[in-house]
């Protein structure tokens, strides 16, 4: 609803003007001022209003006046004018002041349901441009956030008001969905952030189950804020989900740098599947001044992380800290020393290959780490089994045929429901694991690689055929239009209908 501030010195004309506004039914908020000066400080307090119907004779400061003043502070803002002088100078000197119409008094109802539905009709057009012209930009920037988290964005090429924009972020928040979430509901979720939560931010879907918000304020006390914007999805949308937080951005030097952050904080859920908000610590402080069990836990996803990633030197590295943690410390409990390293054991033994030592079962290979007596013995007995998976990783080759088939299998079925579930039952390993190994031999995230193999093949079509964009959408993938749209806007700043209209010219 339009606010309309009328401005008289006389009390009986103020109210005879709302009396025919509510009677003609218009949609309209009516406040009052008795002379210009109120007026121009009502218009201050209140941020303006949508039009200004003031009266041309009134003590003080005339109407004429208010004009001038309120015309430099909102220069949007329509103007209307009443008075009993019938004078043409009057008149004139409105005109050149913006005024859009100039009604006598009395008035007539015909006439200011005439002139108000006018300058509402005009309100509306403003509007419509306006949010067309936010929906435009948002979309230009929402491009541009897409190249510049793969480190693709040149700002000599951008819109110059992007750069502008993109330095306006202050904090990245990657969520990670249950199932493809976001394919129906990304619209009406982010505006729930934005309403409910008050959340000043960018959004960009990086798959059906993933989405990045780009925030234009710091995040204060991150586990608490990221506790809030959980509870809210779960009692709105019924559904689980996952927060990674990054610092300030001004901690990173770039977007692509923020990205990699969150994404490697994202990680952590398949290690702690009971914890959903993840945050970087940037101060280091937790592992000199936490208790020893924080510190054994940093240890063992160090451990975890390096073989998921086939990474030999990570893997020797994070067991060296480990392994030199209980050789300097003194007086340790050796059955706790063994419950550890028997928990270490445990997670090392999927890795060791059959013909690398893989003889003794892994209940054998606990009891003989149980018998021994001392500590550096059973440090020792685990840099044994270690090395054979270390080596293991140095061969490497075996890891590359199982990404190929995986790759081959997208690229044949790419037009199907895709899961990393379905993905790692082909190529016989579990999802986490296989989620490792592809984003280190291709750089990117199995959903990101097939979103980008689908976005290329719907170019490749748009740009080849005359299919329907609604037939091209469900051919890659997409049988949601509206998702497929949306989708191809981010990747490639323009919509489908509109990509194919430019490169046919």
């Amino acid at each position: 609803m339009y606010r309309i501030l009328v401005v008289d010195d006389e009390k009986t004309e103020r109210e005879c003007v709302r009396f025919l506004i509510e009677e003609a039914g218009l949609a309209l908020q009516v406040e009052e001022a008795g002379d210009g000066r109120e007026a121009l400080e009502k218009l201050k307090e209140t941020g303006g209003a949508d039009i200004l119907f003031t009266d041309v004779q009134m003590p003080g400061m005339d109407g004429l006046e208010l004009i001038r003043r309120a015309e430099m502070l909102f220069p949007d803002m329509k103007i209307l004018i009443f008075s009993s002088y019938a004078d043409f100078e009057y008149a004139r000197t409105a005109l050149t002041l913006g005024v859009v119409n100039y009604i006598l008094k009395p008035v007539v109802p015909e006439e200011l349901k005439r002139s108000l539905e006018g300058l509402i009709g005009q309100l509306d057009e403003e509007e419509a441009s306006r949010r067309q012209q936010d929906k435009q930009q948002s979309f230009m920037l929402q491009y541009a956030l897409q190249l510049a988290i793969s480190g693709n964005f040149d700002r000599e090429k951008a819109e110059p008001t992007i750069p502008e924009q993109m330095n306006r972020f202050r904090t990245m928040v990657l969520l990670d969905f249950e199932g493809d979430f976001l394919e129906n509901n990304s619209f009406v979720f982010y505006e729930s952030l934005r309403c409910a939560l008050k959340l000043d931010m960018e959004s960009l879907n990086l798959s059906p189950d993933q989405a990045l918000l780009m925030l234009r304020s710091p995040v204060e006390r991150p586990e608490e804020w990221g506790g809030r914007v959980l509870s809210h999805i779960r009692e709105t949308f019924q559904i689980s989900c996952w927060l990674s937080i990054s610092r300030p951005l001004s901690s990173y030097s770039s977007l692509k740098d923020a990205y990699a952050k969150v994404e490697q904080q994202m990680e952590q859920r398949f290690w702690a599947p009971e914890k959903h908000v993840f945050t970087e610590e940037g101060d280091g402080d937790r592992a000199e001044n936490g208790s020893g069990g924080m510190e054994e836990e940093r240890q063992m996803l160090q451990i975890k992380r390096a073989l998921g990633n086939r990474d030999g030197a990570a893997l020797q590295e994070a067991l060296d800290s480990l392994f030199d943690r209980y050789r300097s410390r003194q007086n340790q409990s050796q059955i706790y020393v063994k419950f550890l390293f028997s928990n270490l054991l445990t997670t090392l033994y999927p890795y060791l290959a059959e013909d690398r030592g893989r003889k003794a079962s892994l209940d054998a290979m606990i009891s003989s780490l149980y018998l021994q007596p001392d500590i550096s013995e059973i440090v020792r007995q685990v840099q044994e089994t270690a090395s054979g998976i270390i080596e293991g990783f140095s061969a490497g080759p075996a890891v590359r045929r199982e990404i190929v088939e995986v790759t081959e299998y997208i690229g044949a079925n790419y037009g199907k429901e895709l899961s990393v579930e379905l993905l790692a039952s082909i190529v016989y390993l579990t999802p986490d694991y296989l989620s490792r190994l592809f984003k280190r031999s291709m750089g990117k995230s199995i959903s990101q690689y097939i979103r980008q193999f689908r976005m290329e093949k719907a170019r490749e079509l748009l740009t080849g055929t005359s299919r329907k964009v609604i037939d091209i959408g469900e051919a890659v993938g997409y049988p949601n239009y509206s998702y497929f749209c949306q989708s191809f806007r981010e990747y490639f700043g323009t919509s489908p209908e509109k990509y194919r209209q430019e490169k046919m010219r």
